[in-house]
């Protein structure tokens, strides 16, 4: 074990352990797809897609890893720690890049089942509608639940829902979200590894990763950016209610609230790209702060970039 706690959703930690070791990569897929009562992979090929730049109107930071099976079938694991609004949307955005991959001349029967597995560090679904920390999403129809096609799987681990119990009677996805969970004592984490071949040898994977003096700089660095991109986060929208406040003083009350809430949006994306923020977050940010829906959300960061 390292010598100190270290941070598993850190993008350093998670591509050392599962990008590069496909026997445990398979365990943690395996465990949602036992979970939801799929057939279980043998194997998986990792596909040459990790990606660190220019995704959402290029200029977005994200960490994956796809991997393909022997049936065809396509597997995208994202950890995803930063709370984003449009989550859902963006996740669906990347399930379609990897399925839509037919060649000249193809049948669109030979479209593979693609399966999207988001690992998230925070709730993306509120506590009192959604209290499972688990969900799997495909394409039904609204009136009999009849599925349209198997193709499609989407699913969310909110690891801030995990709620710890004891070993012996956690499944095998329980484990995996007590792996990644910060909150989960040494001492139950052993235990878990013990009776869980694939943690232990994440964690053996882990011990050897924080010896290196190059993995570890990248992890340091990996947190550092996480930090300073919380900070820039926060800094912005102070900025922004600052505005608003200041705009709603001026114009008087009904109509400076709907001008005041105008000119905080426009200050927050105006401080969050001299951060060098890239649109994405921003668009998801001002949809949180200011309740807005995707569309208009997108419209002021187009118009005010």
């Amino acid at each position: 074990m390292a010598g100190f706690r270290i941070n598993r959703t850190n993008d350093a930690v998670f591509k050392a352990v599962f990008a590069k070791h496909p026997q445990i990569t398979r365990a943690l897929i395996n465990a949602f797809f036992e979970f939801q009562g799929t057939e279980l992979i043998e194997d998986i090929e990792f596909i040459d897609r990790e990606m660190d730049a220019d995704e959402y109107e290029g200029k977005e930071s994200r960490l994956d890893i796809l991997g393909r099976t022997a049936s065809g079938t396509k597997v995208n694991i994202e950890m995803q720690v930063n709370s984003l609004a449009a989550m859902g949307e963006r996740s669906v955005y990347y399930w379609a890049k990897n399925y839509a991959d037919l060649k000249r001349g193809e049948e669109y029967d030979q479209l593979n089942r693609t399966v999207a597995i988001n690992i998230l560090g925070f709730n993306l679904f509120e506590d009192k509608k959604y209290p499972d920390m688990h969900s799997c999403f495909g394409i039904y129809d609204v009136k009999t639940g009849c599925q349209l096609t198997d193709k499609l799987e989407i699913h969310f681990l909110e690891l801030l829902k995990f709620k710890s119990k004891n070993v012996k009677d956690m499944n095998r996805m329980e484990k995996w979200a007590a792996y990644f969970s910060p909150s989960t004592p040494d001492e139950e984490l052993a235990e878990i590894a013990a009776s869980e071949t694939a943690i232990q040898e994440a964690m053996e994977v882990e011990d050897v990763f924080t010896k290196d003096e190059v993995a570890k700089r990248a992890y340091e660095k990996a947190e550092k950016f996480r930090r300073d991109q919380a900070a820039q986060l926060r800094y912005a929208e102070e900025e922004g209610r600052k505005e608003g406040r200041k705009e709603g003083r001026k114009e008087g009350r009904k109509e400076g609230q709907k001008e005041g809430e105008k000119k905080g949006i426009i200050a927050m994306i105006i401080t969050l790209k001299e951060l060098n923020v890239d649109k994405a977050t921003i668009i998801d940010k001002i949809m949180t702060r200011f309740n807005l829906n995707l569309n208009v959300a997108q419209e002021y960061v187009e118009a005010n970039w």
